[in-house]
């Protein structure tokens, strides 16, 4: 064992994560294993996921597949790997990694996708995990210039993989313990996939928690499918919606999206499966930058904002707050502080945890080229879908 303090995470220690091609230690790493697995057995031994467990627990970053949380640590906020907590103590995950070969010994997460059929193509996304971005960018191959789209989408790691292979770690689970489930996508909703993993595990409904996220455009019946009606028997669900923007610019950043469309779902899920927490997606990107307020009020009015999920944008990179021009970034993070200084004194520093990676890309150094570039995008996009960004942000047009 290194002498270097452990880098603790309880997704790299007690989870995997499959993506289409490859399986990661969390959802937020880049490069895995790309072995092909039929059990969980098998994939939770790979030689390669003990390799980088064997690295956290000797205090050592596994790059690039950890950079995420090392980028966000050098730059002082809050990492996903110490935001993120499971119910045990944190020695338990350091436990859970066998210190010679990596393995681990009990699974608390699993995250899947079945598929990338959505019916979004929102600013932030690419047509690895939506069809619809694979319909643009196949209609105007231009786009690709933007490193956008050269992620194309393949055949799920989950379609081979023998589903039932989970049952005996749920089975082996000890009181007061469950596994976490989460299923992404794509879209879930429109996804028969989804609905028939859900059956599968209703057996074990009292020991899994599901996790998924959804961009809300369905909240009843899908090809015979009643997503209430399947969700009642689980004890725990987490909806997490993909929502990203306020009412102001929502049918612009996330194009196929009706806003009023979305707000009826999430009530009707909230009301009619009252086990279910219910968790806003904010991908940070420049747009959410500007209007970083107008959403945590807007939330707030349905959400818990201790609740909120704030994510960094991974792709294309162009999209992130630090390239905003200076003035726009000073003026972004004194409106957002000036707010957060408004709120009840108990509010405060949720508001502030909320606003955590916002406020520090606003404080990064810039790249002028980048913003060009990103201005440049935009306004292909806008000729695509018929739209006007400086109908949106008008400050920006100056």
């Amino acid at each position: 064992m290194s002498q270097k303090k452990p880098l603790l995470c309880h997704l790299g220690m007690a989870g995997i994560n499959f993506k289409h091609d490859r399986v990661d230690l969390c959802y937020r790493a880049v490069e895995g294993t790309r072995e092909k697995y039929k059990t969980f057995e098998d994939v939770m031994n790979d030689p390669e996921l003990n390799r980088q467990r064997l690295m956290l627990l000797n205090g050592e970053w596994p790059l690039p597949q950890c950079g995420d949380c090392k980028k966000m640590e050098d730059a002082g906020a809050l990492s996903y790997r110490n935001r993120i907590r499971f119910w045990n103590e944190d020695d338990w995950y350091l436990n859970n990694v066998d210190p010679k070969t990596g393995k681990m010994n009990v699974l608390h997460r699993v995250e899947f996708r079945f598929n990338n059929t959505c019916n979004y193509a929102c600013r932030h996304c690419n047509s690895e995990y939506s069809t619809l971005w694979s319909k643009v960018v196949k209609n105007n191959p231009d786009l690709k210039t933007f490193n956008i789209s050269n992620n194309q989408h393949v055949e799920s790691y989950a379609q081979n993989l023998d589903l039932d292979s989970l049952i005996p770690y749920i089975e082996r689970l000890g009181e007061g313990e469950w596994l976490e489930l989460e299923i992404t996508g794509g879209e879930p909703f429109f996804q028969k996939e989804f609905y028939e993993c859900l059956i599968k595990f209703q057996p074990y409904a009292d020991k899994v928690r599901i996790i998924t996220t959804s961009n809300g455009s369905i909240g009843g019946k899908f090809k015979g499918y009643d997503v209430v009606e399947i969700l009642k028997p689980y004890s725990n669900v987490a909806l997490k919606f993909s929502i990203d923007a306020s009412k102001s610019f929502y049918e612009y950043f996330r194009e196929g999206g009706n806003w009023d469309v979305v707000m009826k779902n999430i009530k009707r899920l909230k009301d009619e499966v009252p086990q279910t927490s219910i968790h806003p997606v904010i991908t940070v990107t420049s747009m959410q930058a500007a209007r970083l307020k107008e959403i945590y009020q807007e939330f707030k009015e349905f959400a818990d904002p201790r609740d909120f999920d704030m994510c960094e944008v991974i792709s294309p990179d162009i999209l992130n707050p630090k390239y905003l021009p200076n003035e726009l970034k000073l003026k972004y993070f004194q409106d957002w502080n000036s707010f957060v200084k408004t709120l009840p004194k108990e509010e405060m520093n949720v508001a502030s945890f909320v606003g955590d990676f916002t406020t520090s890309s606003l404080l990064q150094d810039g790249d002028e080229a980048k913003w060009d570039e990103f201005c440049r995008y935009t306004d292909r996009l806008d000729e695509i879908f018929g739209k006007r960004v400086f109908d949106y942000f008008p400050e920006w047009e100056e």
